[in-house]
Formats: C-alpha cells, structure tokens, sequence
C-alpha cells in the first residue's frame, strides 16, 4: 500500500482477492475488514481513531468496513466507501452483509 501514514493493516478479519503470498503480508488492502472493539476502544478520543482508520481502509480500496461492537451496544456497523459517513446499523439478530464487497 502506499499511505503516508500506514504500511499495513491488521484486521480482525478480512476478504481479499488478489495471488496468494503465502505466510507473508498482503500487498494490498482487501475488499472487506472487519475490526471488532476492544474494551479500550470506546469514547471521542477512539471514535476519531477508528474514523482515521477506516478513511486510511477506504483510501487504500477497501470497499467495505464493518466496525462491530459486541462490548456495548451489541451492534455491527456497515460503512461503505460511497458513503464512509453514513453506517447502516445492524442489531443483534439482524443479518448483516458487506455489499458490494
């Protein structure tokens, strides 16, 4: 990736497409992360962090970020890169998808 501020990301999980590279880093970002909240990761300082985070996903190419909240609010949110400001919110019990990733 070529991002001045990151040389790789480290999702909880992710979908890529692209040649295998076996054990080594992706060269590239992947179509879909997810990054699932640490206790640590709550409050205004954090929430500015994670929307930094997901800008520098999108920047790269990600098409798709989920930021899932299992600690708290028990809620996934579906950001896309069309509209990175604008989460659809999925509750527990909903099925959440990654569309268009």
């Amino acid at each position: 990736m070529d991002l001045p501020h990151r040389k790789s990301f480290s999702p909880d999980a992710a979908f890529y497409v692209g040649p295998r590279t076996g054990p080594k880093f992706l060269d590239h970002a992947p179509l879909f992360a997810v990054e699932v909240r640490s206790p640590e990761e709550y409050g205004p300082a954090a929430e500015r962090l994670l929307r930094a985070k997901r800008a520098e996903y999108f920047a790269a190419g990600t098409q798709v970020v989920w930021d899932v909240d299992v600690l708290r609010e028990g809620i996934v949110r579906v950001f896309r890169a069309a509209a990175s400001e604008l989460p659809r919110v999925y509750h527990r019990g909903d099925v959440a998808e990654a569309e268009p990733a």
